[in-house]
């Protein structure tokens, strides 16, 4: 059982050590970094799941109850760790996507005051340093303040997207409801017409056998 538990453990101190070289960028290749995380975690998840099954089996109460004391500290681990990648994984995205478009603006904003490009010579000649210098700052703020309008959007978008998915549930169990209500009621009313034609068909075979008890024997 300690094999099993010291097992875990080095695991879980790799991912540790893994996501942390994650956010501190101590890598050479993000593809490969990522794939070795979400490996260990899968593998982690699985170790701690089965370690849990053999506490569950121990005879003993105390070993058993230190054993699924520690999955369940092992599982909290596992599970942080997830969400800790997942929101490295999410800023890291986020900002190749702000750097990525930064530099896509930068470059439409220097092609479009480049238009003296064919004279050099005058260009720099005619240009302010300081002008300039002031003339970069201000487009580095507006496109900071783009960008951040462009996160905070899709933010809300992703928000609405969690929300709509939600109603979406709702609605299919709602119908999933109505669906089985109908076909109760589908159901009584089919059993109320059967008794219907049982409770008439019973009483005409009663009037007929005493029309003949009182025709024979009156």
């Amino acid at each position: 059982m300690t094999s099993e538990y010291n097992a875990a453990q080095r695991l879980l101190h790799k991912v540790k050590q893994s996501v942390s070289d994650f956010e501190l960028g101590k890598y050479n290749d993000e593809l490969v970094i990522k794939a070795a995380i979400v490996q260990d975690l899968q593998t982690l998840g699985k170790r701690v799941t089965e370690y849990r099954l053999i506490g569950r089996q121990e005879a003993t109460e105390r070993k058993r109850n230190m054993m699924l004391d520690r999955a369940s500290s092992m599982a909290d681990d596992h599970e942080q760790l997830k969400r800790r990648y997942e929101k490295l994984k999410q800023r890291k995205t986020e900002q190749a996507m702000y750097q990525d478009t930064r530099q896509e603006l930068f470059q439409r904003t220097a092609a479009m005051g480049g238009g003296g490009a064919r004279e050099p010579m005058d260009t720099a000649i005619v240009m302010d340093p300081q002008a300039e210098e002031g003339f970069w700052g201000r487009s580095e703020q507006a496109l900071d303040g783009f960008i951040a309008q462009g996160m905070a959007s899709l933010d809300s978008l992703r928000e609405q997207r969690g929300l709509l998915q939600g109603a979406h549930r709702r609605i299919l169990n709602a119908d999933n409801t109505l669906g089985l209500s109908r076909s109760v009621i589908t159901y009584i009313n089919r059993r109320t017409t059967q008794d219907k034609i049982f409770l008439v068909g019973g009483m005409f075979v009663t009037c007929v056998f005493i029309y003949f008890i009182v025709h024979y024997f009156g």
